[in-house]
């Protein structure tokens, strides 16, 4: 069942960060298996990120496999302490409909 994934980045994260991760993975030209949308809005100050995937486990694999080891490279490359940054605010929500565009 595809889901929703949707977290709050926490305050001291910025649009540069996630566009370094995101170029560490190479995720444009190598888009991660499972994934259907990736999104990056900033509500209230804060970097959101909105994605849907096509399972829960494909967003799971994907974070073991690329995303965490792309952030730890990341951060050490700007001197980041990811303790010091906090977790973002995750909500994981499963779809009741899903409806592809053309």
């Amino acid at each position: 069942m595809p889901i929703v994934l949707y977290q709050k980045m926490p305050s001291g994260a910025t649009l540069e960060m996630i566009h370094a991760v995101t170029d560490e993975m190479d995720a444009r030209k190598d888009p991660p298996e499972g994934l259907i949308i990736h999104t990056v809005i900033e509500i209230g100050g804060r970097i959101t990120i909105c994605d849907v995937w096509e399972s829960r486990q494909a967003y799971e694999k994907f974070a073991d496999a690329r995303l965490g080891p792309a952030f730890a490279r990341v951060f050490e490359r700007m001197g980041v302490d990811p303790a010091q940054m906090g977790e973002p605010d995750t909500e994981i929500i499963e779809t009741l409909d899903l409806i592809r565009g053309s």
